[in-house]
């Protein structure tokens, strides 16, 4: 492979660097976070539950404790000569000093009014119980019982009643610190436990991925490695799981790609040896066309493919004589091309000492029926004008028929004549076969020769062009002038054929005949001294 190819397909391939970012740490970020809102969700849920619980049991035991004293200060409350304000003073230090966490302690009766209170202040300043309308209600309350979260304080009061008879209230004011405490703790455990998990979840996590993802980095190795000139791909990896099958995969991808590269290489190199052989039939095709006063030939060569089987030539001899040859390769391609440049070398050999068209033929024959591979063959006519009494010998070798437009008529004639292809019978069978032909051009005649790639050429519904549609469009362009002849026939041919491929060779080769008449006697005669 050259340098440009190999940095030809270099450009767009993938750079190492520009992949830096290592999977192992995108799959620990991705744990950690997993982690993190896992934890977080998880830790608000348990603080949550935890602070209910802690919660309940806190204002459990102050309705319990505030609910015993009630009833004993309900007694104190009924007394003889009125409320016992020492009774009830008691009550309310005797439940103080049960909880530690209990701010204050008041009894009020039915009006509000303080009859008892821990901070006998307000007894004497005759202050009002408030009722408890801000904060977290809490749950487990009796009918008529008030429970209230505010702050760091849980707000108690508890009904007292005699007889089903409500006489007054007892309020308790407590600390909620052991609730904060609770969450405090709670979002501390949380913390630490998760802390622990992402110091414990990334070395475990990557030490786990380092060890599953290996085969990665062994794939990846492997493709940092590759050579332009060998893109196969042997990685070192026979596992059963995805990663076998992607590192097996990537070896067949490889291997396809390597043989695509050498065939691309190949295709290449055919090409370019497809061009030169283009150039080199261009270059053995006449580029100039034989012109007279007495005569006028134009044509048009268009090849299937890069190279063509078709062939036509123009042989000058000696005197007023010129040889007019088409023929056509049964191969395509390079294989026709080599068998038409093998046939042409024959002709011009032959035509050194022979010139009867049916001679010509007959000695190609014998020389290419030897050299021809078994199934090739090459239809070829051959004629001989006489550029000055506008004689036309000719013979076909199984070629299209010749096909003459006489200036009185006007109606295109096709003239066949007997012979076998050449290079498909022995020297035997073909001399008995081939047939000889002559007629005498008047002015104003043309004549025609082609190769089948015009009639057996098909439009895009597959409907063959055809000999009947080709004499019709012959008649058509009969009167443009020769150098626009072959151009008009083909353009009305490409717009039969459409957007249709084209299968075969095409070769189109007219002439106009425009000499002066010659008496006919003086025309035999000069044939039978020719030929004699």
């Amino acid at each position: 492979m050259t340098s440009d190819e190999k940095q030809t397909l270099a450009q767009g391939w993938p750079e190492s660097s520009q992949f830096r970012r290592s999977i192992l740490w995108e799959f620990a970020l991705y744990v950690c976070g997993v982690i993190l809102i896992l934890m977080t969700v998880t830790g608000f849920i348990i603080t949550d539950q935890y602070v209910d619980t802690v919660t309940e049991s806190v204002a459990d035991k102050l309705l319990v404790q505030a609910r015993s004293y009630s009833r004993t200060a309900g007694k104190s409350i009924l007394a003889a000569n009125g409320p016992d304000a020492l009774m009830l003073n008691n009550v309310c230090k005797r439940l103080a000093s049960d909880n530690p966490d209990i701010y204050w302690v008041g009894i009020a009766d039915n009006e509000g009014l303080f009859l008892a209170h821990t901070d006998i202040s307000r007894v004497i300043a005759g202050n009002h119980l408030e009722s408890i309308t801000r904060g977290a209600e809490l749950g487990g309350l009796r009918q008529g019982e008030q429970s209230r979260i505010s702050g760091d304080t849980i707000g108690i009061v508890i009904p007292i009643s005699e007889n089903d008879i409500a006489i007054g209230s007892l309020a308790v004011a407590s600390s909620a610190e052991q609730i904060a405490l609770a969450r405090r703790r709670s979002i501390t455990a949380v913390a630490s436990i998760t802390i622990v998990m992402m110091l414990l979840g990334i070395p475990v996590t990557l030490w786990t991925l380092h060890r599953k993802l290996r085969p990665v980095s062994t794939i990846t190795d492997s493709l940092k490695k590759i050579d332009f000139d060998d893109i196969s791909l042997d990685i070192p990896l026979k596992t059963r799981n995805e990663f076998g099958y992607l590192a097996e995969t990537l070896r067949v991808m490889g291997d396809r790609l390597n043989l695509a590269q050498q065939e691309l290489i190949e295709q290449d190199r055919i090409a370019r040896e497809m061009e030169i052989a283009r150039d080199i039939q261009n270059n053995i095709l006449p580029q100039d066309y034989p012109r007279d006063v007495h005569f006028e030939f134009c044509g048009s060569y268009r090849s299937a493919r890069e190279v063509g089987g078709d062939y036509y030539d123009f042989i000058e001899f000696e005197g007023d004589e010129l040889g007019v040859l088409v023929a056509d390769v049964s191969g395509k391609s390079l294989p026709g091309m080599l068998v038409m440049l093998l046939t042409r070398d024959m002709v011009r050999k032959i035509t050194r000492t022979v010139r009867r068209p049916d001679q010509v033929l007959s000695e190609v024959n014998r020389e290419l029926s030897s050299n021809i591979k078994r199934g090739m063959f090459v239809t070829m006519f051959f004629g001989l004008l006489n550029t000055r009494t506008g004689r036309f010998q000719f013979a076909s070798a199984g070629h299209n028929p010749l096909v003459i437009m006489d200036s009185g008529a006007g109606e295109p004639r096709l003239i066949k004549t007997r012979g076998y292809p050449l290079g498909m019978m022995g020297p035997e069978q073909f001399d008995k076969r081939i047939e000889l032909s002559e007629l005498f051009l008047e002015p104003g005649d043309w004549l025609i020769q082609y190769t089948d790639g015009i009639n057996e050429a098909q439009n895009e519904a597959r409907e063959e062009f055809g000999m009947d549609r080709f004499v019709e469009l012959l008649k058509q362009v009969r009167h443009v002038q020769p150098h626009d002849f072959a151009d008009q026939v083909l353009r009305y041919h490409q717009q039969f054929v459409g957007q249709a491929p084209q299968y075969d060779d095409i070769t189109l080769l007219a002439m106009k005949w425009s000499g002066v008449p010659v008496d006919t006697l003086e025309k035999h005669a000069e044939a039978f001294i020719r030929d004699h």
